[in-house]
Formats: C-alpha cells, structure tokens, sequence
C-alpha cells in the first residue's frame, strides 16, 4: 500500500537562467523526512499554462546531473513544456549510505536498489513502490506550480527511468500522456536473456497474476502512449515488437490507434 500524502515542503534552493529557460533547484519530501532533490525546467517566454514533462532517470550515478537527462529536460524546455526531472534513490544527491566506510556490497546504484530492494522484501514491502511514491509526490509538486497546464502532463525516462515511467502511467492518471523509453520488452525475453534488472523492475506477483510489462501501460488505454526502445538494446528488441503489436491491437480497438505510436531506434541502449 501506500502512504498518506503529507506536506511536501517544497524549497527552491537556487536558480540557474541559461537564456531559453531557466532550472530552478528544488527539494521536497516525498514521506516525512524522506527528502527528493529535483530540477525544474521553465521555458523564458511562457504566456500561459504550458503543457508539463514529469522526467524520470535511469540508473546514472549522477542521477539528474547525467548529462543525456539534462539534454532531453533542455531539448524539452525549449520547446515549450515545463519538466521536471528528479533523483531517483541512492542516486544524484541521495546517497543512502553516506559516511559508510564499507561500500562494496553497494558500491553502484543498481547494488544499493537491490540491498534496500531485499530487506524490504523481509519486511513485505517492495522497493519500486517508494520509487513509484517519490515519483507521485513529484507530479504533485508539477502540477501545484501555476505555469503547468494540468490537462497536458507527460511522463518519460530511459532505461530504470522507463521502468518508472511505465509504473507511473499506470498508477496516476493525472498523466495524460506516456513515452516509456528503454525498459518494456517481455518478462520471458528477460529471463531467456539471463538480464540482470533491479528489484523494482519485478513487481510482487506479476508473473504468477499472468501481467506483462505491456499490460501496465495497457491500462491506460485510450490514453496517448508512445513506446521506445533500440534495435541493439539488451532490452530484448523481440519482446519490444511483441509489446508494440499488441498496444496497437488495443487501441486499434478502441477506435484510438492514432493515440498509439512505437519508434526502435537503430542504436543501443539509450
């Protein structure tokens, strides 16, 4: 389950002007105590309430600072949308483990999701559910500022940030529109693969309910849904065209297939 929603008591704690827009340093708490540090990207010329892009990061050590995150933000911004891109856990400005003077069981993001992941499974809670809170709390955060329109809000992110966008469209409806990049493939594809993935990227009991990574997304139907990925991804470009074929039957009979798109880029991961 989760929390209650509590006050955010969110703090812009700089900015940065560069021209086209401006980044506005902001923290919140996404639970008590739980502090989220995130960028907000505000074009120059706003005439109104512009439509909004919840960024989400994948697993970069440098979390928002990554320099391909920053792109895609600045790329956004300068077309217009208000973004706002956040540091997932234990990642950017959130090292969990500070001050630990032995890190090598965690040395890395991914083995830091996947300590915290297994001690949370002890206590029956899964760890992609605070990665889904912290990223619900942020949209709370988008949407309460005025330059957002409310009724044109996106959420993307690459790689463990489509693993997060996938669950975030799914779980929020306050997002009207969804761009998964790098992430949905299949289960079995995965597992055929031997591909190592982090705890929140298997949630409790999808296999044994018969859900497929697609189906989240599914969900959300008619709702505007592009899926991403690369021909040479190791997230398998196999089970990437199977998820495509069968979001597009969907919405197809839905009478909405113009509200569904994929594009397989010829690269690799990313």
């Amino acid at each position: 389950p989760l929390p209650n929603r509590t006050a955010l008591d969110a703090t812009v704690t700089g900015i940065l002007r560069r021209g086209a827009f401006r980044i506005e340093k902001v923290t919140f708490e996404s639970r008590p105590g739980v502090l989220v540090t995130a960028n907000l990207y505000l074009p120059a010329a706003l005439d109104g309430p512009a439509p909004a892009v919840l960024g989400t990061c994948g697993h970069s050590e440098d979390g928002k600072a990554e320099a391909r995150y920053q792109q895609f933000c600045q790329r956004l911004a300068k077309a217009g949308f208000v973004v706002l891109i956040y540091d997932p856990i234990n990642q950017g400005e959130r090292d969990q483990y500070h001050g630990l003077p032995e890190r090598a069981a965690i040395n890395g993001c991914v083995a830091a999701h996947n300590m915290m992941g297994k001690q949370m499974e002890l206590l029956g809670d899964w760890f992609g559910a605070w990665r889904l809170w912290d990223g619900m709390r942020a949209l709370d955060y988008l949407l309460s500022r005025p330059e957002v329109d409310p009724t044109r809000v996106g959420v993307t992110g690459n790689s463990g940030g489509g693993t997060m966008s996938t669950w975030l469209f799914a779980a929020d409806d306050r997002l009207t529109m969804g761009a998964p990049s790098c992430f949905i493939t299949t289960f079995l594809r995965n597992l055929e693969n031997e591909e190592p993935a982090d705890v929140e990227q298997y949630p409790p009991t999808a296999l044994a309910r018969g859900l497929e990574m697609v189906d989240f997304v599914l969900g959300r139907a008619p709702a505007p849904l592009i899926l991403l990925g690369q021909r040479n991804d190791f997230f398998d470009r196999r089970g990437f065209e199977q998820a495509t074929c069968e979001a597009r039957r969907i919405y197809e009979l839905l009478g909405a297939g113009e509200h569904f798109a994929a594009h397989l880029g010829a690269h690799g991961h990313g």
